[in-house]
């Protein structure tokens, strides 16, 4: 009488594990690809800001507020 009942207990168990591992998974890799676009945007930030000093110290003001304009876009998106 009770063993239907502990075989469907431990079917809803096994169903409830795996989704839980399904969600986690699910999350570690999200985050994987979030920190990923992170840190590219943040290599881009960087590179414009090197770009920027540089094209200051040739004295190419115009160039150092084209970098600057474009440093500022990343940061927004």
């Amino acid at each position: 009488m009770t063993e239907p009942l502990y075989a469907f207990v431990l079917l809803v168990a096994v169903a409830t594990l795996s989704i839980g591992c399904a969600r986690i998974v699910s999350w570690l890799l999200d985050r994987r690809d979030r920190t990923a676009s992170q840190q590219s945007r943040e290599a881009q930030v960087i590179a414009l800001a090197r770009a920027e000093i540089a094209a200051t110290k040739r004295g190419d003001l115009l160039a150092a507020a084209s970098y600057a304009e474009q440093q500022e876009a990343a940061h927004v998106s």
